[in-house]
């Protein structure tokens, strides 16, 4: 049975390429019948359960079998995409998905034993899950999100993180709470942002990367990373935060730090964008970190669930495309339903007549998907004098997907409509 002892060549692709690559295995470009449509078997093919539960029973059934069903190089953390190196639980056996069947018959063993499966996003892992239980396995477990929500947890949400988490880098992904607890309680930290120029100064022509910087961070773009350190009079004794837009690149530069006698690099998981929308940045802590950002306020899944509980009259606006809004998208992973109530806005000067008579202060949640329509329509209602804009900016997808593998997110569920048979 393969095991640890697998360790792919440690080679880089250009930047483009790995975050082609990257977007594939997310299943955001080419794995079209993943992503929601799984979820539909959680709890009634297989058992769907969530990190800390996992951990429990698997403690409590010490004979089991915990499979990674990443790539070999995802599970040695020498991938390619090097956002996808991201640790791999203790114990774990890897066998790529591509040859889990051809495994079938050596995992029998454990066919009356407890399996416990993950891959990156629990994506993949539902796949096997499914296919082990209609191979006879009686008692498989999908582990929701996978190492993704490992990285993206800290270990208060996640209490045995650091006690089952092991990798094979030469720095540390911290979660955005994390950063923030490393950002205010040490001084002497170097902060480096490696975007273009026009992205740290929120002047890109993509509005959607235009979300501001972390305060005091100095920019070094990458494609002059290695040459802009070189001539600059740092001190390799200082901790480092490295951060991106979305955590695709940040880990590239690392080498050349370590290189410099940088021996503390840190990496904020998933980017800027995890950082700015967690729902533990409070107005104070925003203003004491953040600077240059827009006037709306980003929220991810867990602070949009306390905005429409907290608020029920909140106006939401569906900035997707109309056919993704109806459940007619081409692409299957993209008919996700929307949240109940919504009223699509497809452009800027589409936003309905509802808004004219809206109480400037009243609450209105922006969501679209990956395309840059909710952030013009969360700027137009800034610019009409609305004073409490909320925009959802990891989109509809990462909020469906919360709801099913982030345990403090599933009751955002209940918040879904046009949904049934989806997931």
């Amino acid at each position: 049975m393969p095991n640890a002892a697998y360790i792919a060549p440690n080679f880089k692709l250009p930047v483009m390429i790995r975050s082609f690559l990257l977007l594939v295995f997310l299943g955001v470009i080419v794995n079209k019948p993943v992503g929601q449509i799984f979820y539909k078997y959680d709890n009634t093919v297989y058992n769907a359960v969530f990190l800390n539960e996992a951990f429990k029973l698997m403690a409590a059934n010490p004979d089991h079998l915990l499979l990674d069903v990443r790539s070999p190089g995802e599970y040695a953390d020498t991938s390619a995409a090097t956002a996808l190196n991201i640790g791999r639980f203790k114990g774990a056996v890897n066998i790529n998905i591509s040859d889990v069947p051809a495994h079938i018959d050596e995992l029998k063993k454990y066919i009356d034993k407890p399996v416990f499966v993950y891959c990156s996003h629990s994506q993949r892992s539902r796949r096997v899950s499914k296919l082990l239980v209609e191979n006879g396995f009686k008692k498989v477990y999908n582990i929701n999100g996978g190492m993704s929500l490992v990285n993206e947890s800290d270990s208060r949400s996640f209490t045995d993180k650091y006690k089952v988490l092991e990798t094979n880098t030469n720095y540390k992904n911290i979660a955005s709470t994390e950063a923030i607890q490393l950002i205010t309680g040490n001084p002497e930290l170097l902060i480096i942002d490696i975007r273009t120029e026009n992205e740290f100064n929120s002047k890109d022509s993509i509005q959607r990367n235009n979300i501001g910087r972390l305060k005091n961070a100095i920019n070094i773009p990458q494609d002059v990373f290695k040459d802009r350190i070189a001539s600059m009079n740092l001190s390799s004794g200082r901790p480092v935060l490295l951060y991106d837009l979305q955590g695709h690149n940040s880990m590239d530069v690392v080498d050349i730090l370590r290189a410099k006698g940088f021996t503390q690099v840190y990496n904020l998981f998933e980017g800027l964008v995890a950082f700015a929308c967690d729902n533990k940045l409070n107005p104070d802590l925003r203003k004491k970190l953040l600077e240059n950002a827009p006037g709306y306020q980003f929220l991810n899944p867990r602070g949009c669930i306390d905005l429409l509980t907290k608020s029920p009259g909140t106006l939401v606006l569906d900035t997707r495309p109309f056919n993704d809004f109806e459940n007619k998208a081409s692409r299957d992973y993209m008919n996700l339903g929307r949240i109940k109530g919504a009223i699509h806005v497809g452009a800027v000067d589409s936003l309905p007549a509802a808004i004219q008579q809206l109480n400037k202060t009243a609450p209105i949640l922006v969501y679209g998907g990956s395309e840059n329509t909710g952030v013009a329509v969360s700027n137009e209602l800034l610019k009409k004098g609305f004073t409490n804009v909320y925009y959802l900016y990891e989109g509809l997808y990462r909020f469906v997907w919360a709801t099913a593998n982030i345990e403090d997110c599933k009751e955002g569920r209940q918040l879904l409509a046009n949904h049934e048979g989806l997931y």
